[in-house]
């Protein structure tokens, strides 16, 4: 396993990290679903159109929770992952909600519109975990 694929679930671990994890209860509901898409671009010059059909379509999904994405930025660290064009962040209630969203017809019309356009992809998926919130700055 390459190493940069364990970097993502490792990122997201280390920012719950200054906060306490609860233990999920027996019975309470399964951790929404987080899926993370990072896309290489064969021609940076697309991405304001890609985005522009994400939101287009994202809003229409009903099982989509909320969804964020933007361009890489540098941020000075040399660790960070840099290779990609768009990151895309998508949040849902369960993997039931998530499978529903892979076989939305909006989803799969974007997925066969910009699917050749990427020079490169990789995609994450977790489980979020409830975190206690960080205390009030002074």
């Amino acid at each position: 396993m390459r190493m940069h694929h364990l970097l993502l679930p490792a990122v997201a671990l280390a920012l719950t990290a200054c906060s306490t994890i609860r233990v999920k209860p027996a019975g309470a509901p399964d951790p929404m679903v987080q899926h993370v898409v990072l896309v290489e671009l064969d021609d940076p010059a697309l991405a304001p159109a890609m985005m522009k059909d994400m939101q287009d379509a994202f809003p229409n999904i009903p099982t989509l929770r909320h969804w964020s994405a933007g361009p890489h930025i540098d941020t000075g660290r040399a660790n960070v992952l840099h290779w990609y064009t768009l990151g895309v962040l998508t949040q849902f209630d369960s993997v039931a909600d998530y499978q529903a969203y892979l076989k939305d017809a909006r989803h799969e019309a974007l997925v066969k519109k910009w699917k050749p356009h990427w020079k490169r992809a990789e995609m994450f998926d977790f489980g979020s975990v409830e975190t206690a919130p960080a205390p009030a700055a002074k």
